[in-house]
């Protein structure tokens, strides 16, 4: 039982990575608090990730996952997402003008904090969505076997990888704030605009195929 808990944590640590890096919401977000209030703005917002994380885990385990696939809530859920998704990089977009400004990109999206950030940016995400109700639901269904102390290891895992990632992105860019200015940071606020902007047209498509095929289905 040891050695497959163990398993099952490095197992989830590593598959987290998986979500953990793909570019979105939640990474921007963790560049631009960084930046200004330093180190400890990353954790936080895992923390505040984590809080929303949890609640959805304990309904796949509990096998609702089969509702949180409705076509409809993935049609809504991509919608949101890719309009919230538009609007924090029109945001960004319109702070390059600002870069010299250092709280200028702050306003808006990290007006709540660390932990609120991090909670609203992953609810706003459509990817972080679709992730959970597939290869998360897959992770959790195999911590079942385990129980209650599975799932425990599992999540305590996936919250590792999350928290290694953006820790890391979070001290890399509190410690080199000074060198992220000018034509450097603006690059790195358009390139992470763009990002965005890719991933909302990519889910808009989505919503509206899912949105044609249940109606003329």
């Amino acid at each position: 039982m040891v050695l497959e808990l163990a398993a099952l944590a490095f197992a989830s640590f590593v598959v987290a990575l998986s979500g953990a890096l793909m570019p979105g919401p939640v990474l921007a977000v963790t560049l631009a608090g960084s930046r200004r209030r330093g180190f400890w703005f990353g954790p936080l917002v895992v923390l505040g990730h984590a809080l929303v994380e949890l609640p959805l885990v304990l309904l796949l385990y509990l096998g609702l996952g089969e509702a949180l696939t409705s076509t409809w809530i993935v049609i809504a859920i991509g919608c949101v997402g890719a309009v919230a998704m538009v609007w924090m990089a029109v945001g960004m977009l319109r702070q390059t003008r600002h870069v010299d400004d250092p709280d200028a990109h702050l306003r808006g999206v990290l007006r709540f904090g660390a932990v609120p950030s991090g909670a609203v940016t992953s609810l706003l995400n459509p990817y972080w969505y679709l992730w959970w109700v597939t290869i998360g639901a897959v992770m959790v269904a195999s911590a079942q076997a385990a129980g209650w102390l599975g799932l425990i290891v599992f999540f305590a895992g996936h919250i590792s990888g999350d928290f290694l990632w953006y820790s890391v992105v979070s001290f890399g860019v509190s410690r080199g704030r000074r060198y992220l200015q000018g034509r450097l940071y603006k690059g790195l606020l358009i390139g992470c605009a763009v990002i965005l902007i890719v991933m909302a047209g990519l889910f808009a498509r989505l919503s509206v195929q899912e949105g044609w095929d249940a109606l003329v289905g």
